[in-house]
């Protein structure tokens, strides 16, 4: 999967939908998983703050999910789930385990959930990690303007680029980014993508409601920023039927397995 910063397979995770998404959405609900091969952004244009905080994020193709383990925290409409991802086995369950509730007790809408999570990348030769990835600056298109200051943080506003078809541009402009820079250096912080009004990018769809969060953490010994939280919810109707996609998902005892070796950061 290619995201922002992509952990393992889980990013396909929608945990509470209402209806069957239409084809013509999948620019939207795959948002969070599809960032790959657009147009470079102009980041000689970049504010300096912003410009360093990406400039430590990882090629897309060098972060493989098998040097990750973690624990993974999913929030459904009928309860979290706790999950385990180890990238040494992934040759069972795809990495992942589910450590509560049991099997037994799940309820079927938490049992979907599991099941997506767990299922295999579409494209297994892009699954990779929890890294900020390059692929993230593609998201920056337009002016970047600062929005805010804080004593800890820097918060910039910017127009989403998310590509050249009709469906993408209709998107992107009704969408306003943020993304947030820490002041003492560790990085970036946030990425904000949402929708301050309704808006129909297509005759037959309608977003109520848009709003992706992503937030990363610098932790010790590692080279980039890592994905710590991911929550998304996009509610409208798409081809006359209503839309209800919410994911939530936290991510701790991130242990990172590859060359720079064996760095964990517990909670």
């Amino acid at each position: 999967m290619s995201v922002v910063a992509k952990p393992a397979d889980h990013r396909r995770s929608k945990t509470r939908p209402s209806s069957k998404p239409w084809a013509g959405l999948a620019a939207i609900v795959a948002l969070w998983s599809a960032f790959h091969g657009l147009a470079l952004a102009e980041q000689d244009a970049w504010p300096a703050p912003l410009a360093t905080a990406f400039a430590s994020a990882v090629e897309t193709e060098a972060d493989r999910r098998e040097n990750w383990r973690f624990l993974a925290d999913a929030y459904t409409v009928d309860g979290p789930l706790a999950l385990r991802f180890d990238g040494e086995h992934l040759d069972v369950e795809n990495g992942w385990s589910l450590v509560s509730p049991s099997m037994d007790g799940l309820t079927a809408a938490q049992r979907t959930a599991y099941a997506e999570i767990i299922s295999p990348d579409e494209d297994e030769d892009d699954a990779g990690g929890l890294f900020l990835a390059t692929d993230a600056a593609e998201l920056i298109g337009g002016e970047v303007r600062l929005l805010a200051e804080t004593d800890t943080a820097l918060t910039y506003t910017f127009t989403p680029y998310l590509g050249p078809e009709e469906m993408d541009v209709a998107i992107a402009r009704n969408l306003i980014g943020q993304v947030s820079v820490r002041r003492d250096g560790s990085g970036l912080a946030s990425i904000r993508l949402h929708a301050p009004e309704r808006f129909r990018p297509h005759l037959v769809v309608r977003i109520d409601s848009f709003d992706l969060v992503m937030e990363f953490q610098r932790l010790d010994g590692l080279a980039a920023p890592v994905l710590r939280r991911l929550s998304s919810r996009i509610e409208g109707s798409a081809a006359f039927q209503d839309l209800d996609e919410v994911t939530e998902m936290t991510f701790s005892e991130v242990e990172y397995l590859g060359d720079t070796g064996r760095v964990s950061a517990n909670d």
